[in-house]
Parts: structure tokens; sequence; C-alpha cells
């Protein structure tokens, strides 16, 4: 078996661009494609130019991105990782980690929503446990920011870069899912966003894009999808009749997702002028937030559930 080139971010976020920037430069090229967290694990695909190097995400996206963003991360390190209850999940806007279990105590390190960090032996104290990020920084946080982590890693050791890996896996996990429950939990991850602002690119509490909010929706609760507005055959999401929406589903428009949230309702990260920030329209002409632009382009639906 080949060595994989893995990796684990360790800087709050890193962007991923679609070209290696200049050594000096902050950004890449263009407008970044991807945004990705403390605590996830990359594969590296080519060490590029100067400070920036191309690679692979859990999820199968690909981009550049710099290379102080990141650390070597051996096979072994990655498959302990898969511990959901010990690598947990940020799912606070954001989660501080504090040298002692007091909001007063020194800041050492921030983690943003969707940061994994590692659950620590050390007892709780009245609501505070002791966690450690990706790059090495260990301190309190509060234990309700963190939650068992439900996606995993295994496409970087076992996809060999074949995206259809992603159908057959979700395919198991949705067989074994409580589909009305798994549905709600979706939405309510979905709102759970509502009023954060548009960022292109972004999948984070301070700047999402549409189908960054679509893609954290559903990996918050275990299933990965494709990050763009799209449906792909390689992931485990179907095409299926407007009439069929459901709670969860996606409704694609000309290169914008939303998550229906039924009865008409849809909640979506929007540049639109007026409301430039995570909310919810609606497909009903009766409704006061009614979007006729919208509802007159749909061009597709999408349900993992078809």
């Amino acid at each position: 078996m080949d060595e994989l080139n893995l990796g684990l971010v360790t800087a709050p976020r890193a962007f991923l661009y679609d070209q290696p920037g200049a050594p000096s430069a902050p950004r890449g090229i263009g407008a970044q494609t991807d945004e990705i967290f403390c605590g996830w694990a990359i594969e590296v695909l080519e060490t590029g130019p100067d400070a920036w190097d191309r690679i692979r995400t859990h999820n199968g996206y690909e981009g550049w991105v710099r290379k102080e963003t990141f650390r070597p991360l051996a096979r072994e390190e990655l498959l302990a990782r898969q511990d959901g209850a010990r690598f947990a999940l940020v799912t606070d806007a954001c989660t501080d980690l504090h040298a002692e279990p007091s909001v007063k105590g020194d800041l050492l390190f921030t983690l943003p929503r969707g940061s994994i960090a590692e659950r620590l032996p050390e007892p709780d104290k009245d609501g505070w446990i002791m966690v450690r990020a990706a790059d090495g920084t260990a301190g309190w946080a509060q234990s309700d920011a963190l939650r068992d982590r439900k996606d995993d890693d295994l496409f970087l050791l076992e996809g060999g870069g074949d995206r259809s890996w992603f159908l057959r896996h979700g395919k198991d996990i949705i067989a074994r899912a409580d589909e009305p429950a798994l549905r709600a939990a979706v939405a309510r991850t979905a709102l759970s966003r509502i009023g954060a602002p548009y960022r292109w690119g972004g999948k984070a509490s301070d700047g999402i894009d549409c189908s960054g909010l679509a893609f954290m929706s559903w990996m918050e609760n275990g299933l990965l999808i494709w990050r763009d507005a799209s449906i792909l055959p390689d992931y485990p999401l179907v095409a299926i009749s407007r009439e069929q929406l459901q709670e969860g589903d996606l409704v694609f428009f000309p290169g914008h997702v939303a998550v229906y949230l039924g009865d008409g309702r849809y909640i979506h990260a929007t540049a639109y002028r007026k409301t430039p920030r995570v909310t919810i329209n609606s497909l009903n002409p009766g409704d006061p937030d009614y979007r006729q632009d919208l509802a007159e382009s749909i061009e597709a639906c999408g349900s993992l559930f078809a």
C-alpha cells in the first residue's frame, strides 16, 4: 500500500484556493473556494511553490492551502482520531480554551465551530472540560460547546481518491438512520446558523456561503455531501421532484442551494443585498418572505433518502 501524505489542520481555519499565491501573499489567487477547520485531516496531493501545497479534504474537495496551516499526520494517529467521543466537534459559534476552568482564565486558543478537539481525561470541573487543539494547545472549555463527532475521515484512508466512496459509505449510514429524526436534526443545525453573514467559500459561523451551509448541516449529523451547489453521482444525494421535498432535503437554483424546512420554506446563505446572511424564505407566493426570483428558477431538488 502506498504511504499517504497526510496532514492535520492546526490553524483555527484554513482557506482553499484554486491556485497558489505568491510567497508573501496572505491569500490565494482569486476568491477562496472552501474553508476547513482546526483538527480536520487532509491529504497532501502536491508540494507546491514556496508557502503552498495542494490538498484533498476528508469530503473529497481539493485546493491549495498555506503550508503553515497544517502539520504532518501519521496514519496511526488518523485512525485513533476516528473515535468521535474522544475527538469531539465544536458546535458553538466558537469556543475558547482557557488556562483554568473559568471565563476569566487566560485565553489560550479559540476554536471556530466545526473544529475537532480532543477531550482529555482530566476530571470535569463545574461544566468545564480539558481539551487539546490540533496544534497541541491544551485548555479548559465549557463542556456543552462540544459534542461527539458523527462524521469520519475514512475517505482519506479507504477512498484512494475515488469519490464514489462517499455514495457507498453514505448509503450504509442512511440505511441505519432514523429518517425523521435525522431530517429534523439537519434542519435544526441549519437553523442554528440563522443570521450568520454571507462569505464566499465560507463554512464558519462568522461567514458562510450557500453550499457551506448545506454541507455543514449534513456533516454535523454524520453525512458528507458535495460542497458545491450541484448534485454529483459520487455522493449520496439524488434528484427528486419538488412535490417530494421534505425537511432536510436540498433545493437547487442557478449557482445556489438551500436547505428545505417544510411547508414551502427554506433556509439559505444568500448574498442578496437585502439579506446578505443566513435567512429563511418561502416558495409560497402569498408569504411576505416569498422570493419570486428563486421560486421560479428552481433547477433541481435533492434528497439523501430518495
